[in-house]
C-alpha cells in the first residue's frame, strides 16, 4: 500500500515538474518574442523615409569633364575689349537628395520612389586652368576679377553641357538604385523593396 502511495506521490511530482518546465518554457518564448517586437520597429512609410532622409544628399555618380570656353569683354577693340579662350577640367558630382524620397508600404511590397537626379557640386580644377589666344585691352584689364569670371563661365558651361547628357543621369540612377537596395534590403524584413524614380 505504501509504495503505491510513494509511486503516485513520484508520478504527480513528475507531472508538476514537467508543467513547470513548460510554463517557464512558454514565458521565455513569449519574452523573447516581446523583446524581439520590441527591438524591430514596424516597418512603415514614415520609418523607412527617416532612414533615408538621415542619408542625405546621395552622390550616385562622378564624372571628369575637360571643357573649353571663350571669354570677351567689353567692345572697343584694344582699350576695352579682351578676350581669351580657355581650357580647365571640372568634376561634376550628382545623385539624388533622399530627403525628397517618398515611401509606400504594403502587406508584401515597400516601394520607394526617388525625386530627379541633380548635380550637386561642379568644382574647377583651377590647377588645369590654361590660356590661348589672350587678347589684353588697355583700360579694364582686372587678371583676378577676369580669372573668377572665368571660373564663373566654366562653371555655366558644365551645367550646361550636363544637362544634355543622359548617360550621367542613366549612371546616377542606376547607382542609387544600388544603393538604396543594399541599405534597405535587411530593414524591410519579408516584403519585396521596389527602387523606382518619379516620372
Amino acid at each position: 500500500m505504501s509504495r503505491e502511495k510513494n509511486g503516485s506521490r513520484g508520478t504527480v511530482k513528475a507531472v508538476i515538474y514537467l508543467l513547470i518546465v513548460v510554463i517557464l518554457a512558454g514565458m521565455v518564448v513569449y519574452l523573447t518574442q516581446s523583446l524581439r517586437r520590441d527591438r524591430e520597429p514596424e516597418i512603415t512609410g514614415t520609418f523607412i523615409d527617416s532612414k533615408l532622409e538621415a542619408a542625405g544628399e546621395l552622390t550616385s555618380a562622378k564624372m571628369i569633364y575637360n571643357g573649353l570656353i571663350h571669354y570677351s569683354d567689353g567692345s572697343i577693340p584694344f582699350l576695352t575689349q579682351k578676350a581669351f579662350n580657355m581650357t580647365y577640367r571640372a568634376e561634376v558630382r550628382a545623385g539624388v537628395d533622399l530627403s525628397k524620397a517618398n515611401t509606400e508600404v504594403t502587406d508584401s511590397e515597400v516601394t520607394v520612389t526617388l525625386p530627379a537626379v541633380e548635380i550637386f557640386d561642379i568644382s574647377i580644377d583651377n590647377d588645369s586652368i590654361q590660356y590661348y589666344d589672350e587678347k589684353a585691352a588697355l583700360l579694364n584689364w582686372e587678371r583676378k576679377e577676369d580669372v573668377l569670371d572665368a571660373i564663373a563661365s566654366a562653371k555655366e558651361d558644365v551645367e550646361q553641357q550636363t544637362k544634355e547628357m543622359d548617360d550621367l543621369e542613366t549612371m546616377a540612377q542606376e547607382q542609387a538604385k544600388t544603393l538604396i537596395t543594399g541599405m534597405l534590403s535587411e530593414t524591410v524584413g519579408d516584403k519585396t523593396l521596389v527602387v523606382k524614380f518619379e516620372e
